[in-house]
Order: C-alpha cells, then structure tokens, then sequence
C-alpha cells in the first residue's frame, strides 16, 4: 500500500513569482479517499498537476511509498507516464476517435491489452458501452470510462479532479457510490478534488481544506464541516449532516446522525445506508420549554455550545449531541436570554431536511 506525502511551492507559469498566485502546502494521503476542499482559485488543481508531474515545483518533495517522484534539492522529476498516478478531470478527456474499448486498453497499456479493458469495463458497469465511442455517451458514462481508463493503469495514486461536478444529481450518486466501491479494492491513495460539502461527507475519510494555496485545516470531514468547523465557517449557513439510515418509509424516514436521531422525509435508502442531509440555520426554532401542540416532528433536547454574532445575524451553536447550527436575531438571543450553556430545546420538521447525498 502506498502513501502519498508532499510538501510543494509552485507557481503556475501564468503568475510568475512575485506576481501571482502561488501554491505553498504540505499534502498527505493514505490508502483510501481523501477529499481536497477548497473554493474555486484555492489552488486544488495546481497541486494536482504537479503531483502527476504536468506541473514543475518551483521547490519540494513528492514521495509515494518508498518511491521519490521529486526532489528538488536532489533534481529528482520522474517524468508523468512512469510515475504511476492517474487522474481523472471533470470532463473525462477520452481520446474522440476511440471507443470505451480502445480508450481503456490504453491505460491498461501491456496488461492484457481487450481483455482487462473488458474487465475494467465490466468493473465500473460499462461493458455494454464498449463500442460506443465518447460522443455517444453520456457524461455519467463518460466518466465511468474515464475511470476505468485510469485504473486499468494500476496507478499508485489516483487523482480525481471535480470528476462528477458536471453531473446530474442521480448521476453523481451512482458514480460516487461506483467510486467508494473502487477504492475498497484499490488499497491506494484517491485525492478527490471537490468544494461540494455532501460529496465530501459522502466519500471521504479524511479532508484537506485549500484556501489561497494555503492548507488551513485537516481532519475528517464530519468534523471539519460541522457548525464551528473551520471548513464550515468558509460555506454559508447550512447544517452538513451524515447519518446511517434507521429506517424508511412511506410515512419517512429516521436517521441517526451519530447519537441523535431525526424524522425526515421519505429517504429512499435502506436501513444502515449512509445519507447526506442539508438542513438550513434558519430552519430550527430555538425553544426554551419543551413545545407542545406543535407540528415539528423533531423535539431535540441540547445545549448551547457557542454563539457567534455576524453584522447581520447571530448563530447558535447547539450540542444535540450531534453539532446544529441555528441563526436567529439578535432580538431573540436577547428576548430568550440565550447563553453558553444554556439547556434548550429545537423545533425541526421533518421536511426541513433535505437529502443531498
């Protein structure tokens, strides 16, 4: 099994030193999928382009395993095609005039040539696709075939830029659902580049978070995305919530997320699924009496963790136990006479989650 680690100052060509953007970070990855989370302009894809080697460091080290792919004190650069990374971009890139066939025997390259492109095929359920040439696919196919392309290279590393950011939205669950089942066989580092807080709960084990070529924050991302987080305080107010399904049905569904339970609307997911809920700030009431006669269908019992004022607005961190982010006014923080501390209760209706992974 290999490990990524690398510590990196790069200056895309565009931005000459002293003019521009420069990315300076230090990035590691183990086997399994780590997400690489930042806005647009954060500097996610220039680490990508020199981790495959398109792009040459200014100064630093890419080791993966025991293998150095670049030294710049030891003018180590192994070129792209023998450093044994793949990357798939958001927009697939197969080459036009091959098939889904030809265009995976390529990354397959000695290794059984027609044979294991139809296996990889057969992998990421697109052996039907095999003639079909890139035009006469969807985008959702597309980027199956792009990833078998990519793994049929029996990569060391796999690089995942955006891949399923052009999606639809049922697309984009099938694919990464395809992906987390990939990588469970891969036993190797996948860098997925996304700034989407579902698919970064969704698929990863652990989280970089870019901001101006700078790594600000690691850790998991249920804990960097949680209300006080420092990836959620860069996203506007919304509650990223992953849970493990407890049931589900025509009258809804219950989740736990992780010691506290919900109602929600129907899931479509089997019991033990993991699912990705999005619930507004502005969603929850606060109350400091348990509500009675009321059509909420979640009562929560908490305390107050933090309270973080804004110019505009006041938002209150409330330990559930899982961590909920509520805004009010700064009226209510007063009329209520809200504190650290303080027990409380949350009024939340079941429609107010929405499932978004």
């Amino acid at each position: 099994m290999s490990r990524l680690a690398a510590d990196l100052v790069v200056t895309p060509p565009a931005n000459p030193a002293g003019s521009g953007f420069s990315l300076e970070a230090s990035l590691a990855a183990d086997p399994g999928i780590t997400i690489l989370f930042g806005h647009s302009g954060a500097g996610k894809t220039t680490a990508l382009l020199a981790l495959l080697g398109a792009m040459r460091p200014q100064t630093g080290r890419i080791s993966l395993g025991d293998r150095v792919l670049f030294d710049s004190s030891k003018k180590i650069d192994v070129a792209v095609r023998e450093r044994r990374v793949g990357i798939v971009f958001q927009d697939a890139l197969l080459f036009p005039h091959l098939d889904a066939r030809a265009n995976v025997a390529f990354g397959a390259r000695d290794r059984a040539g027609n044979s294991a492109a139809d296996a990889w095929l057969e992998r990421v359920g697109a052996l039907g696709l095999a003639h079909r040439k890139p035009a006469e696919l969807s985008g959702g196919e597309r980027q199956r075939v792009a990833l078998a392309r990519a793994l049929a290279a029996a990569p060391d590393l796999l690089l995942l830029d955006e891949p399923f950011s052009a999606l639809d939205p049922a697309a984009r669950e099938h694919l990464g659902s395809l992906l987390l089942e990939l990588q469970a066989g891969a036993r190797v580092p996948f860098l997925h580049v996304t700034h989407d807080p579902a698919e970064a709960l969704r698929l990863g084990g652990a989280m970089l978070v870019l901001e101006a070529g700078r790594v600000v924050a690691k850790g998991t991302p249920t804990a960097l995305l949680a209300p006080g987080g420092l990836a959620s305080d860069r996203l506007d107010a919304t509650n990223w919530l992953r849970g493990t399904v407890v049931a589900d049905g025509d009258d809804g569904g219950r989740v736990d997320l992780g010691g506290t339970v919900v109602l929600t609307g129907r899931l479509h997911r089997a019991p033990g699924k993991t699912v990705v809920l999005a619930l507004p700030a502005e969603e929850p009431i606060i109350a400091t009496d348990p509500a009675r006669g009321t059509s909420a269908r979640n009562i929560l019992a908490g305390e107050i963790a933090a309270i973080v004022a804004s110019a505009d607005a006041v938002d209150v961190i409330v330990a559930t136990p899982a961590l909920l982010r509520v805004r009010v006014t700064r009226a209510a923080v007063s009329d209520l006479h809200l504190a650290k501390g303080l027990k409380i209760f949350l009024l939340v209706k079941a429609t107010s989650f929405r499932v978004v992974g």
